[in-house]
């Protein structure tokens, strides 16, 4: 009867550290590259011609709406960004796979910006609304910071959203 009681007690354990560790697991706290307070070099065209540099001010609470956080353009012009939430869906335009987008709701447009260049073409009539930032696959090692920008007064569902105005890519490193 007591090696039984054993057998039983040992399987619980077992079974506690298999239940537990999973939920340990699944709790583990995501985080990505656009949360951090960091500059952004430009990576793709876009964004060397338009934005140049970027700098964020950091977001530790990924995906709480409401949150606030901050963007700076190249040419020193900084704009309020409040969250709407993140999702798993299709966000790069290049790429048929899901990954992980935070929406963000601009505070307003940036208007002219590197070479008089703007996000979304004229400042008067076609303004940017929204940023999602992703993270993107290179042929390097680090990922790039994406960032799709929309013109829409509707929130964006994923890359295909109605307003894309433009995406930009900028190293990680």
């Amino acid at each position: 009867m007591m090696i039984l009681q054993q057998r039983h007690s040992v399987a619980f354990t077992i079974a506690a550290c298999l239940v537990g560790g999973s939920v340990l697991a699944q709790s583990a706290i995501e985080h990505h590259v656009w949360q951090d307070k960091r500059k952004f070099e430009p990576y793709s065209r876009t964004a060397k011609s338009i934005t140049g540099a970027i700098r964020l001010s950091g977001n530790p609470d990924f995906a709480t709406p409401g949150s606030k956080m901050a963007i700076t353009f190249g040419n020193g012009k900084k704009i309020g960004l409040t969250s709407v939430g993140a999702s798993w869906r299709q966000w790069d335009e290049t790429d048929d796979k899901k990954s992980t987008a935070e929406v963000f709701k601009l505070s307003r447009d940036p208007g002219a910006l590197k070479n008089g260049n703007t996000l979304c073409g004229d400042p008067k009539s076609d303004l940017a609304q929204y940023v999602v930032f992703l993270e993107r696959s290179s042929f390097g090692d680090s990922p790039l910071l994406g960032m799709a920008v929309f013109g829409s007064k509707e929130v964006p569902h994923d890359i295909n959203s109605q307003s894309l105005c433009g995406t930009f890519s900028y190293s990680t490193d």
